[in-house]
């Protein structure tokens, strides 16, 4: 992805052909700016759940807290890696990108994308992209792509 501006290491499991690995690197070659712009509003959610949640003096630059636009939050992060797991559906694109970030050194970032969308942004998990309950209301507090809708979440998680 040319906006992370890395070099990105390919990994992938056993079993996977080489004709699906070759798909899945230009899929992630050509990620569109919308998606770009995608993975860097919920990574902005990320980190400004973060800065909420820890101390002033903890994130090390104080520039990550004045962010106006969701694309500055690239100089704070990298996607180092690129992992190509055995698909469920071989004409469905998907990518597991992970890597870190300046706000959450210990944790880093995990980014899912299937078909276009980001499904998954949080912390570095072992999360499935192909697991169809990433984006159930339970998971609000731990992925940001849920974040805009958090509160209300929150409250009907209660009720329930």
């Amino acid at each position: 992805m040319l906006a992370f501006h890395r070099q990105i290491e390919v990994t992938c499991d056993e079993g996977v052909t080489a004709e699906y690995a070759a798909r899945s690197i230009r899929w992630l070659a050509e990620a569109d700016e919308t998606l770009v712009r995608e993975i860097c509003q919920y990574a902005l959610y990320y980190l400004q759940d973060e800065s909420e949640s820890t101390s002033r003096g903890e994130l090390s630059d104080e520039d990550m807290r004045h962010i106006q636009e969701p694309s500055e939050v690239l100089r704070y992060m990298e996607s180092g890696s690129l992992d190509i797991r055995i698909p469920k559906d071989l004409e469905i694109p998907v990518l597991d990108l992970s890597g870190g970030c300046d706000w959450q050194e210990d944790e880093g970032l995990h980014c899912l994308i299937k078909n276009g969308h980001v499904v998954y942004m949080g912390s570095w998990n072992d999360e499935d992209v192909w697991d169809e309950h990433l984006l159930n209301d339970d998971k609000y507090l731990s992925n940001y792509v849920l974040y805009p809708k958090r509160e209300e979440l929150r409250q009907k998680l209660r009720r329930d």
